[in-house]
């Protein structure tokens, strides 16, 4: 059994500026309780292409929620709108001349997992999780076994 180090909830409206809020407020977090900063740099990345999908695509919606779970293995991150939903694709990277398409595959590409739930007329959630790297001086002491 794992000790939750951090829960973090977001509700925040569908404005641009959002986007850079909750990548601050996360990074400030995680660096508080010692993630290192390559880790912590690919998941700021990973939450502002999944917020910006939002902001972009969710037009129906009037704002987001960014909930966080930080343990001492790995940080679950899920983003949820309540915009109209989309057809996801298991496409390809988008050809170079594209001017988007590519959030979901950046994600996916700095994350252990992702999972996308997209319900037509309901909205999306996004859910992915990272293994943590600690600074040496931050990592977790496991609970010790009883037996």
């Amino acid at each position: 059994m794992t000790n939750v180090l951090l829960r973090l909830s977001l509700d925040l409206p569908r404005d641009a500026a959002t986007v850079a809020m909750a990548r601050r407020a996360l990074d400030g977090a995680l660096a508080g309780v010692g993630v290192e900063n390559d880790c912590r740099t690919d998941i700021q990345l990973a939450l502002t292409e999944a917020c910006g999908n939002v902001v972009a695509h969710a037009v129906a919606a009037v704002d987001y929620t960014v909930d966080v779970t930080v343990n001492d293995d790995q940080c679950t991150i899920e983003v949820s709108d309540r915009g109209e939903g989309f057809v996801l694709s298991r496409s390809q990277m988008p050809d170079p001349s594209a001017t988007s398409g590519r959030g979901l595959h950046i994600v996916a590409a700095l994350v252990d997992h992702l999972d996308v739930v997209s319900i037509a007329g309901t909205g999306t959630r996004l859910r992915f999780t990272k293994r943590l790297t600690w600074t040496a001086s931050s990592r977790p002491a496991r609970p010790k076994d009883p037996h």
